[in-house]
């Protein structure tokens, strides 16, 4: 308690200024931070599709009804007739755990490939996953065996150098260091406020307030965000499309809200007790 009695008051607004801005732009970038580089965003993405069921029954449909688009002849028949049984195979593929196995290493691969800064040519194999899904097609009927020639037409997909623009590798690492820097500035304007506040009733509540406004800016941005990706994916074309990317950007606009409710709760818990102590006191007096 003495370091707060022995505090110069001076000292406290541009202090506290300083940790306003700093912890205002650590919130939002350590938010984004988060969201996008902690651990692959392309798998937060597709795990967030394939757990959801109803996403999952639609895909099966849509499969069915843009074969039918293009198909003629047998090939139309066996749609139309067998078109529920392949929709179903279609969603129990979705739900396979093999095939989630193989989309998080290719996408793994893909995602290291560009984040580590690789200047060598690879490519990634998707003709296993094709291949487990004409497995379950020939489950429904034989006749999908006949698509196995198109398997040898399926060439990997190569991964090339970025050669043009900003690199990922760089983005991410710019990323993390000013996410670093936000927090050591955070940490020692918060540090210089506490020597300079005055008392602790005056660092807890100012402190909190600041907490408690950042929170308020975090769930607003998602609100916002929300919104943003309602309307990107009411303008779209295909019905799977207007349905998979809420679903889709789910996981990255989410951690906006977590955060945001965190710190409304430590900024609430931090403003109370100023307050608390204030109305003992004066209840003594």
């Amino acid at each position: 308690m003495a370091i707060f009695l022995k505090a110069k008051k001076a000292g406290s607004i541009p202090a506290m200024i300083f940790f306003s801005v700093f912890f205002t732009f650590l919130s939002i970038l350590g938010t984004v931070y988060v969201s996008l580089g902690v651990g692959n965003p392309i798998n937060k993405v597709t795990h967030t599709l394939w757990s959801n069921q109803t996403f999952r029954t639609d895909a099966g449909k849509y499969f069915v009804s843009k074969a039918l688009e293009t198909a003629t002849g047998d090939e139309r028949k066996l749609l139309l007739n067998k078109g529920p049984a392949i929709s179903g195979t279609v969603t129990s593929f979705l739900a396979n755990p093999i095939f989630h196995q193989d989309i998080d290493q290719l996408s793994s691969v893909v995602y290291n490939y560009y984040v580590s800064g690789s200047t060598s040519k690879e490519t990634v194999d998707v003709k296993p996953i094709v291949t487990l899904g004409l497995l379950g097609l020939e489950s429904v009927d034989p006749q999908f065996s006949q698509l196995k020639k198109e398997l040898d037409k399926i060439k990997p997909i190569k991964l090339q150098p970025q050669n043009k623009g900003p690199k990922a590798t760089n983005i991410k690492s710019a990323f993390t260091s000013v996410t670093i820097l936000l927090l050591l500035l955070s940490l020692l304007s918060l540090f210089l406020f506490s020597l300079f506040a005055g008392s602790l009733k005056s660092f807890l509540r100012k402190v909190g307030i600041t907490i408690f406004v950042d929170g308020i800016l975090l769930i607003a941005i998602n609100i916002v965000a929300a919104a943003v990706v309602s309307h990107q994916a009411s303008t779209a074309s295909e019905s799977l499309a207007r349905e998979a990317i809420p679903v889709a950007a789910h996981p990255l606009v989410a951690p906006f809200l977590t955060f945001g409710i965190l710190e409304l709760i430590i900024g609430i818990a931090l403003v109370i007790p100023s307050f608390l102590k204030r109305m003992n006191v004066n209840s003594q007096g």
